[in-house]
């Protein structure tokens, strides 16, 4: 009992050593905890994450009527295409683009009708002047999608003037009517010569319409085809629609001479108005179909399952948290042992009658109630100051800062027993800090990051803390074990190695 106590006493002697060595600091002590505070609210009122709008400087030949097209394109295609204006002057565009006047030269090539006859697409060239891989890459995505979108507004045009045929085939239509309502008249009226001279006239009208339909009808049909139920199409029902008209129409030539009697060939008549009427309620229903919805049938309407949307400001925070509090926890360890060094208590520890373990422990237990107290106003202030929300557990999100912070101690106490000075201690820190910035996922994915340099993101406690707090905080989820195991082992196992190093150097048994 009285090892256990005397344990007890030792450990917790470093706990109030340490404990009083920070708060000699007041100062420091507020920057630690505004600093973070003000860094993350500054960052939430400065960042927007609106896509960077490019001037674009279009060269084309004035004199062809592709410059006109492309000018009445440009103006309409979007807040992020700032349109500067159509100029033939290659040289100058690529002038002011190398002045930074403007973001992006889109060259159109002089021979574009020429390339499609040779069934090859028209290159559209976009020059821009940028060093960031990022904005590299934002204008080629920016390319696609505008000559995406370019190409939409052309296929339009082409819809546009295909229902342009579709009205002339409306009046058509109206055309084989007047001729059927004639042939009624002619019918009522008993008249052989002149029924037969109109039927004549509705047949070579309905081969009219026939060619007209076949040229307009194939673009619906093409279109239910791609996106339409399987079975039969409305070409094939449009078609049928005619044989039927046809025939009822061949029906009416077969007249008797001296017949007197055309009741059944006035509701052959009947029939052949109604199969009209149901043909051009048909024909109506495609030319009212709006050309921007034929060359665009699907619209994406993205629906995040998440209870929250949230701002980047939401997203951002926890990795904030994550990546002060790894660099502070870190940062106190590895300056500690080299301290007691540099101010010659190391030599007292090793006549005092304490041992490796209690000296680490004591220290270990100062620190993480100092960064554990730290964490504590971090939290508060992010969540009920700034509002970011927090969906799950705080028993989770409690296990995962102190794992992190643990993790964290034991990274800085190794480095504090294998450099020589407090320098090297801040040097080994900063570069633990730089690591942990590029590799942690904290501002960029894990997932583009190749499979090789991904194993350096998981020896950084940071990495694991970053995916346990997101995940608790903005989805509401438990605290993944396997995460959080896996923190706590490479804790143990560092702490382990700290014990070692400290053993050896105190000398004690």
């Amino acid at each position: 009992m009285d090892k256990i106590s005397g344990f007890l006493i030792r450990t917790s002697a470093f706990l109030g050593k340490e404990l009083f060595e920070i708060l000699r600091q007041p100062v420091l002590i507020l920057t630690l905890i505004l600093g973070p505070f003000l860094i993350l609210l500054l960052f939430g009122l400065g960042f927007h994450n609106d896509p960077q709008a490019l001037r674009t400087l279009v060269v084309a030949s004035k004199s062809s009527g592709l410059a006109a097209q492309i000018e009445s394109y440009a103006t309409s295609l979007g807040p992020q295409f700032l349109f500067m204006g159509v100029t033939d002057d290659k040289e100058e565009a690529l002038q002011k683009l190398a002045n930074r006047q403007i973001d992006v030269v889109a060259v159109v090539p002089p021979d574009a009708y020429q390339s499609l006859r040779k069934n090859e697409q028209v290159p559209l060239v976009l020059y821009y002047y940028e060093v960031d891989p990022v904005s590299i890459q934002y204008v080629n995505v920016f390319g696609r999608v505008y000559v995406h979108e370019i190409n939409r507004r052309v296929l339009q045009n082409l819809i546009q003037q295909e229902q342009g045929q579709a009205a002339t085939l409306h009046d058509t239509l109206r055309q084989v009517r007047r001729s059927a309502a004639n042939l009624r008249q002619v019918l009522a009226a008993g008249d052989i010569s002149a029924i037969r001279q109109e039927q004549q006239r509705l047949s070579q009208d309905l081969d009219t319409l026939d060619l007209a339909v076949g040229a307009t009808a194939h673009l619906l049909d093409s279109v239910q085809q791609t996106v339409g139920p399987d079975g039969s199409t409305e070409i094939e029902a449009i078609r049928a629609l005619l044989n039927h008209i046809r025939a009822d129409a061949t029906l009416l030539g077969d007249i008797k001479p001296g017949q007197v009697d055309f009741s059944s060939q006035l509701k052959t008549i009947d029939r052949v108005e109604q199969g009209l009427t149901e043909l051009e309620s048909n024909l109506t229903e495609f030319r009212d179909i709006q050309p921007g919805v034929l060359v665009s049938p699907f619209r994406s309407e993205p629906k995040n399952i998440t209870t929250i949307q949230p701002r980047p400001l939401d997203f951002f925070a926890p990795s904030v948290i994550v990546l002060l509090l790894q660099h502070l926890a870190l940062t106190f360890a590895a300056l500690s042992i080299v301290r007691e060094r540099e101010e010659g208590t190391i030599e007292l520890f090793q006549v005092a009658p304490i041992s490796a373990i209690e000296t680490l422990l004591g220290k270990y237990l100062s620190y993480f109630l100092f960064a554990g107290v730290l964490a504590a106003i971090l939290t508060g202030l992010v969540i009920y100051v700034l509002g970011v929300p927090m969906l799950g557990s705080w028993l989770g999100y409690s296990l995962s800062l102190a794992a992190l912070l643990f993790t964290s101690l034991s990274i800085g106490f190794v480095f504090s027993l294998v450099v020589s000075t407090g320098s090297q201690a801040i040097q080994f820190s900063m570069i633990t800090l730089l690591a942990t910035v590029f590799f942690s996922g904290a501002f960029i994915n894990l997932h583009t990051l190749q499979g090789a340099v991904r194993l350096v993101s998981w020896t950084l406690p940071a990495t694991y803390g970053i995916s346990l707090l997101q995940n608790i905080m903005l989805r509401g989820s438990a605290a993944d074990p396997v995460l959080l195991l896996s923190l706590t082992a490479i804790g143990l196992g560092l702490f382990s190695v700290a014990l070692l190093l400290l053993h050896r150097r105190m000398g004690s048994a």
